[in-house]
């Protein structure tokens, strides 16, 4: 690549003894503006750098398919992006600090669909949850379980609106015999941010 006082300037190529590459922009030998790196693991990052990191614009890609097209920052996923899941899962919203927050949708391969709020990786606070067996329920939730006020319109036609306490409605003669909460796990198993 291009040297300005014996440090990479302009584009540039390098790989490292362990078989990683970064083909891309440098200033004053500091990988910075846009580029492309790859990692012995599978993983591959086309996007914004700063200072070494993504940040910015950037899709990275795993080995097992997983993929975030989004915004970065420092590294991590932070703003708005799309990430597909190997199952075919696709969550498309906020992240913060590499993790679900804010307002975002996520649907699942096995036809469960959230759309609402997020907070630290976890499904939390307003929303509507759209079960595979056609139960939608509009809400509050904590923890990724229905919690507060909140109402459930099973598929048989049936409403009920009432107060969740950790994924069961309190009022006993209502309680839904079937559907059980719906855990959402944050992170691939097998990918590691």
């Amino acid at each position: 690549g291009t040297f300005r006082n014996d440090l990479a300037n302009g584009k540039g190529k390098i790989t490292y003894p362990d078989g990683s590459t970064y083909d891309g922009q440098w200033v004053d030998g500091i990988i910075e503006g846009d580029g492309r790196a790859t990692y012995p693991n599978g993983v591959v990052y086309e996007g914004r750098f700063k200072n070494a990191r993504n940040d910015g614009e950037g899709v990275m890609t795993y080995a097992d398919g997983y993929q975030y097209n989004g915004t970065w920052k420092d590294g991590q996923r932070d703003g708005t992006g799309t990430a597909t899941y190997p199952d075919g899962t696709v969550y498309n919203g906020g992240f913060k600090d590499g993790l679900r927050d804010g307002t975002g949708k996520i649907t699942m391969a096995d036809g469960f669909v959230y759309e609402g709020q997020w907070s630290k990786g976890q499904i939390e606070g307003k929303g509507t949850a759209t079960y595979s067996n056609s139960d939608v329920y509009e809400g509050m939730f904590q923890s990724g379980k229905r919690h507060g006020t909140g109402t459930m319109r099973y598929g048989s036609g049936e409403a009920v609106t009432g107060e969740w306490v950790n994924g069961a409605l309190q009022q006993q003669d209502k309680q839904p015999d079937s559907e059980q909460p719906q855990q959402v796990n944050e992170q691939p198993s097998t990918a590691s941010e």
